[in-house]
């Protein structure tokens, strides 16, 4: 077969499309493509060919001819369906807004309305959880919310790769006005009730209870598409004894504790995922004297450079080079990450999965205090408490202590499923209702591979996904009916409602969708590079490495002056050994390369 190409023309239009096929490629061939691509019935669609002076319909057993004129269609671009009432938005965190971004800056649509409780846009998670001391523990080249390829990057990244939870806000803040968001925000706004109108599936709509200043409305919406977060609800636990502890028994989040309290004194943080490695860092920065992370299994934490290296990665990587290079922090503390209970590896280490029940916390911090004895990483737990003292469950009594941060997790609110009135997540929609998308970013840990570690990514296409099925509801019977969707019900035993999820369901709900429906599919294949970009325009190779030596220099001058006197480590990482870890990288990429030109040639 030779191959050639055809022009298609739009009748009635100027606009044409040229596609590459073969000699004796059939016209209904042609059809089914251009169906497929543009959500129509091949049948509805007729192609005219010139024969001398005139036209005539190229048959469907016809060979296609160079140049057709297509009737049935209006434009080579996908119709959109359109609404009525307007799209609500509840939640105006990162997802939020990028999803009021992608509507009002790559959609041109301003029908839909953006909800939240709070005054100010920022989110769950900055708003209520983090506290004057956080700060992103991601690289903000990966965490902005201009992330898109028509978007700029924030002015300070190449210095500032870690802002503060006040810096954050003010971003979210700034962004929003910039980019004319704010006119669409309804704040101080809550979204309290939720019926569903409609005689059948495909008229429903939806009548929202809005209450502002104590005062009920109605506002009627065509969807809605519900950010809450999943830190939300801090997971609690009283141990016996607290009432004799006299001392500060805290859940290390919000403003619920100074931290200037710290200084001088030796604190205990219970559970070590990635809250409490943002803990160390400010317990260390405060001047804590001695720090016991406590916990009944160790949870793997990640070097700042390798999370830079996952991120700038074009496809991902390994778990196996993941942990490879973890390795120089981890040997600086002489502990091996390959026998953490959340890693799964062959004997040879060839092959690898991590799955754990929390986020990495990424911190270079917690590898230094490590090291000098500051932060003592036990693997226990508590068993009852007395004045300034921890009893644990093998016997020994960790004494003097003054803080206690409790840790461990947190839990999703029930009452956001019954607001959306879900029995059933199907990915990420409630009860089958593409018209009703609920979305807090996954829990733990569950992977072989490593595409990154931040969450602009996820959002740009978590927002992207819903807005394409919106405008394309003919795409959603075939997600809807072929059941190749991951579900998940609430229960109650474990405080988990049905909206939020673990890793696996959301790797699956993307890998999915992405092949039952072509445009998400190739949107998610176009903006795969973006985040290798956004890395290296916000955080070229040698000025982050020296924003790293900085803060590491200045960690190691805190923790010396507390009286911990041993050798000053040199920062683990440098430009030789994170360009070895690029070139296995491209050495990966080579090999991806190979085996699928094999495949090819054996087809």
């Amino acid at each position: 077969m030779t191959p050639k190409t055809v022009t298609l023309k739009v009748a009635n239009s100027q606009e044409t499309m040229t596609i590459p096929v073969y000699t004796g490629t059939k016209v209904e061939e042609v059809k089914m493509i251009l169906g497929y691509k543009l959500g129509k019935d091949p049948g509805e669609l007729r192609f005219l060919m010139k024969q001398g002076c005139s036209f005539r319909d190229n048959l469907n057993i016809e060979e296609v001819a160079r140049t057709v004129i297509v009737h049935g269609i209006r434009s080579f671009q996908r119709e959109k369906q359109q609404y009525y009432h307007p799209h609500a938005i509840i939640g105006a965190g990162h997802l939020g807004l990028k999803t009021a971004m992608t509507w009002l800056c790559h959609e041109k649509n301003t029908n839909f309305v953006l909800f939240d409780r709070r005054p100010e846009v920022g989110g769950t998670s900055w708003w209520q959880q983090a506290n004057s001391t956080s700060r992103l523990q991601t690289e903000v080249g990966v965490y902005h919310l201009q992330y898109h390829e028509t978007h700029g990057i924030p002015a300070d990244a190449q210095t500032n790769p870690w802002p503060s939870r006040d810096q954050l806000l003010k971003h979210f803040k700034e962004v929003s006005e910039e980019y004319g968001l704010m006119p669409y925000c309804k704040m101080n706004t809550d979204v309290c009730r939720m019926s569903i109108l409609g005689r059948t599936y495909w008229e429903q709509s939806y009548e929202l209870c809005i209450r502002r200043n104590g005062e009920e409305s109605i506002v009627n919406v065509s969807s809605v598409c519900f950010y809450p977060g999943n830190l939300t609800n801090p997971k609690r636990v009283t141990y016996k004894g607290e009432e004799l502890f006299d001392g500060d028994i805290v859940y290390g989040i919000s403003n619920e504790f100074d931290y200037a309290r710290c200084a001088g004194n030796r604190v205990s943080i219970i559970g070590s995922g990635a809250f409490s490695v943002e803990n160390v860092r400010t317990c260390v920065e405060s001047g804590a004297t001695k720090i016991f992370m406590i916990c009944r299994r160790k949870t793997l934490a990640m070097p700042r450079v390798v999370s830079w290296f996952c991120n700038q990665s074009l496809n991902y990587i390994s778990a196996v080079d993941t942990l490879n290079s973890s390795m120089p922090m981890y040997n600086l503390i002489n502990v091996d990450p390959w026998t953490y209970y959340a890693v799964f590896a062959n004997e040879a280490r060839t092959q690898v999965t991590i799955r754990q029940k929390s986020r990495f916390g990424i911190g270079d911090v917690y590898f230094l205090s490590m090291y000098y004895g500051h932060t003592e990483h036990i693997v226990d737990d508590v068993k009852r408490v007395s004045f300034h003292k921890i009893h644990l469950m093998n016997g020994r009594n960790i004494e003097d202590v003054t803080a206690m941060l409790k840790l461990l997790g947190f839990n999703g609110e029930f009452e956001n499923d019954r607001l959306l009135k879900i029995k059933e997540l199907y990915g990420w929609w409630a009860n089958k209702d593409h018209r009703r998308y609920i979305v807090a970013e996954p829990l733990g840990v569950d992977a072989n591979n490593f595409g990154g570690t931040s969450f602009s990514p996820g959002a740009l296409q978590w927002a992207e996904q819903q807005v394409w099925m919106l405008n394309h509801p003919a795409d959603w019977p075939t997600v809807m009916d072929g059941g190749q969707l991951p579900s998940h019900v609430a229960d109650e035993s474990i405080d988990r409602p049905a909206y939020v999820v673990e890793a696996r369901h959301g790797a699956l709900t993307g890998i999915s969708l992405g092949a039952l429906v072509p445009g998400i599919g190739e949107r998610m294949g176009a903006v795969g590079w973006l985040s290798k970009q956004r890395q290296w325009d916000c955080h070229p190779l040698d000025k982050y490495l020296d924003c790293c030596r900085r803060e590491w220099y200045m960690w190691n001058d805190k923790i010396r002056d507390l009286g911990y006197d041993r050798p000053t480590p040199e920062y683990p990482y440098t430009m030789e050994i994170v360009t070895e870890y690029l070139e296995w990288e491209q050495r990966m990429l080579k090999k991806m390369e190979a085996d699928m030109l094999k495949r090819q040639n054996r087809s």
